[in-house]
């Protein structure tokens, strides 16, 4: 939960954002995630400026690192503003490809590409399902597909392939090797087959990349057809060496300053706070809330508000109301309850989803002062007690629990001789498929032999 929302289920602006100059650009950073201030943004910049004096543009560029583990890259008029995440920083493995990157987005820049688009208020998704659950109205189940945050414009495929013309030209200029554009593209694709595995969820619905810069099978010919035809120039650059040194350190994944997900678990070490999804249930941090979904259309969203401890109950409706607004359906009486040391509300009610009935179920807690959190539950009718563990598993962290967490970060390392791609991956965190994700982040087939003396990225916890 990298935000908080006073309820779950409030409307949400998740149109695409445009950008103006400061106050705007700062607006829509921080809706996105934040600024990621490490040192790779000075990197990041850096390049970027190299690249803009390659291409030859008049105005000053601002190069942004948004501290995201979506891959994406994208730009915001008006003016110069480039944006990339800290989840494309990852999956990337030289400079050069960095440099492709930030100079396709300046290829949109120069030839004037931005199509201005209408911001659009939707529900969140869980919201929609719900109100679609109360009312039986197709249009709200159709709102609960939002517009990714990330995806901030669209644009045609003519443009793609002149913006990679223009990147194309830009890498010579600045002393890399036109070759890192089509291995950055490699680098997307990569990610996209292996997050569609990881999730279960078709390719395109999981890379952000791919529908604001449409990776189609022609684009990526194209522009490898193109690289080959550059002129050879002596002293052109991948870079991987100092790309690998730059990024070494780098949070991989959920930043822990945002809190994030190990396992089935939710941890924020930042706000103290933990709690435990059921077995079998998936756990994903989004923007807006934390989501929980599990088998036959059982879903949770845990989020952040404002309420005292004598303002529970009244908290606890308007979190249901939230959902449910004029919808059908009958609420119960909120019990008063401690769960670990805190004060807590539980609200049960019924609606019904296609003529049978749902169980809902809204669970409040005070930490203190103002400081609330709740869960918003929906199961089929008999079967809210599955979310019981995860009500009562939320907790406060001691001090010395949150001081302990730390994230997951990239490590690089030196592949000495003996080294396998199997006994390197088994040094990976470990969570999922770690010899798909080694051979995702360092852009290797399977069975492709290691080279001793050449570097690769893993990812362990705390970063060392």
């Amino acid at each position: 939960m990298k935000g908080f929302a006073l309820a779950a289920g409030l409307a949400l602006a998740a149109g695409p954002a445009v950008a103006q100059p400061a106050r705007e650009h700062r607006q829509m950073v921080a809706e996105l995630g934040g600024t990621y201030l490490g040192p790779q943004a000075d990197y990041v910049q850096r390049i970027g400026e190299r690249m803009a004096q390659a291409a030859g543009m008049r105005q000053t560029c601002v190069f942004t690192v948004v501290n995201s583990q979506v891959v994406n890259a994208f730009t915001a008029p008006p003016g110069c503003y480039v944006y990339v995440t800290r989840g494309l920083l990852g999956i990337v493995n030289s400079e050069a490809e960095l440099a492709a990157v930030l100079g396709h987005e300046l290829g949109h820049v120069a030839a004037d590409h931005a199509i201005r688009q209408q911001n659009t208020e939707t529900l969140g998704s869980l919201a929609a399902v719900l109100v679609g659950v109360a009312t039986k109205s197709d249009v709200a189940g159709k709102v609960a597909s939002r517009v990714a945050k990330l995806g901030a414009l669209g644009y045609s495929r003519n443009q793609e392939y002149e913006a990679d013309t223009l990147a194309l030209s830009y890498l010579p200029a600045a002393g890399y090797a036109p070759e890192g554009l089509t291995r950055v593209l490699d680098d997307l694709q990569r990610e996209g087959a292996f997050t569609a595995r990881e999730t279960g969820r078709p390719e395109s619905n999981m890379a952000p990349w791919a529908s604001t810069h449409p990776l189609t099978s022609d684009r990526i010919k194209r522009a490898s057809a193109q690289a080959a035809r550059s002129p050879a120039q002596e002293g052109l650059t991948l870079d991987e060496r100092s790309y690998l040194a730059a990024v070494d350190g780098l949070p991989y994944g959920e930043d822990s300053v945002q809190g994030f997900v190990s396992g089935g678990s939710y941890v924020h070490p930042q706000l103290g706070i933990r709690f435990d999804a059921p077995r079998g249930f998936r756990v994903a941090n989004e923007l807006e809330a934390v989501k929980i979904t599990g088998p036959n259309g059982a879903l949770a969203e845990f989020t952040g508000g404002r309420a005292t401890p004598r303002q529970l109950d009244g908290y606890a409706k308007e979190v249901l109301a939230g959902v449910v607004r004029n919808g059908r359906h009958e609420m119960g009486q909120p019990e008063h309850a401690k769960i670990n040391g805190l004060e807590a509300v539980v609200l049960p009610a019924r609606a019904s989803s296609g003529g049978r009935p749902v169980d809902l179920t809204v669970v409040v807690y005070s930490l203190g002062g103002e400081e609330a959190y709740s869960f918003i539950a929906m199961a089929p009718a008999g079967q809210a007690s599955l979310f019981d563990p995860m009500f009562d598993s939320f907790r406060r962290l001691s001090d010395r629990e949150a001081d302990g967490i730390v994230g997951r970060r990239i490590m690089v390392t030196e592949v000495r001789p003996g080294d396998t791609v199997e006994s390197l991956a088994a040094r990976m965190a470990p969570e999922g498929d770690r010899m798909g994700r080694f051979l995702m982040l360092n852009a290797l087939d399977p069975g492709q032999p290691l080279r001793p003396g050449t570097q690769v990225k893993l990812i362990v916890e705390g970063g060392r």
